[in-house]
């Protein structure tokens, strides 16, 4: 029995664990993609906007499954999972609109997705964390 109970604990721990690595994993990726997006705009470097839409899109696969975001969250923080679905689902759209704005040379319309993906990174980071 006590055998049994090693087993979950340690296989309960390794769930918790890797869920925490999937999503510092994920934030990194998307926070150095936001911050080569910005670079990108401040510089007129279109290929450095190119490459952080890429690093976001990455990063935000990672975290952007129900199941994983529900590991992740705080026992009294999951009744939130649907905000951060959500969020990534706004994430997911607006690197889409950024890269046909771009291919347009839409470029005030990219900034705005930019603009709208920064806000949903705030306000999942908001309510999620309590700020």
């Amino acid at each position: 029995m006590k055998l049994g109970r090693l087993v979950l604990s340690c296989a309960l721990f390794v769930g918790v664990a890797s869920a925490q690595d999937v999503m510092q994993k994920s934030m990194s990726i998307m926070e150095q993609g936001m911050t080569q997006i910005q670079q990108g705009f401040l510089n007129n470097n279109l290929k450095l906007i190119k490459s952080g839409a890429k690093l976001v899109k990455d990063g935000n696969k990672l975290f952007s499954e129900k199941e994983v975001i529900l590991q992740y969250l705080p026992k009294e923080k999951k009744h939130m999972v649907n905000v951060a679905e959500n969020a990534a689902k706004r994430i997911d759209l607006d690197v889409n609109v950024l890269e046909l704005n771009l291919d347009d040379k839409a470029y005030i319309n990219a900034a705005n997705a930019y603009s709208d993906m920064l806000n949903a990174c705030a306000r999942c980071h908001s309510i999620v964390r309590s700020w």
